[in-house]
């Protein structure tokens, strides 16, 4: 069980580094700088730091919609339900559509945390796992 949850939180430490990189690139496509905003805000555009968040903000509402609701809030009150109601088990694609969902968010100026994303990511793993090893409701 010990070499299991290592293994879980080294994919989940992966999952972070994809989310992170994730979020530069997404920036990079709506911005074309992948730099911090606070060093390119003032000669951008105001129409443009005000309409990327709305296309971003479509764009996440679209992807949950259709990839998978239980992405649309911030993580930590959904891992927490999952364990309660649902016997610890998250569908798989969660963590796909959490990651793209909140880094087009981040990357366009939305205002979101990357600290959900991350757990509701590598929740989303560690139950891919169980669920793969068969775990029993208890060990998951």
């Amino acid at each position: 069980m010990l070499l299991i949850a290592i293994v879980i939180g080294i994919l989940g430490g992966y999952g972070a580094v994809l989310f992170r990189f994730i979020i530069k690139l997404m920036q990079y496509l709506f911005y074309h700088n992948s730099s911090d905003i606070l060093m390119f805000a003032q000669d951008t555009p105001f129409y443009i730091l005000i309409g990327m968040p709305a296309l971003g903000g479509l764009i996440v509402g679209l992807d949950v919609h259709f990839g998978a609701r239980e992405a649309r809030e911030h993580g930590v009150p959904e891992v927490m339900e999952a364990i309660v109601l649902r016997n610890g088990q998250i569908r798989k694609r969660v963590a796909f559509v959490k990651i793209m969902a909140s880094a087009v968010c981040i990357g366009s100026g939305g205002s979101v945390g990357r600290e959900g994303p991350i757990v509701q990511i590598g929740s989303s793993i560690g139950s891919t796992v169980a669920q793969a090893l068969k775990f029993s409701h208890a060990s998951m």
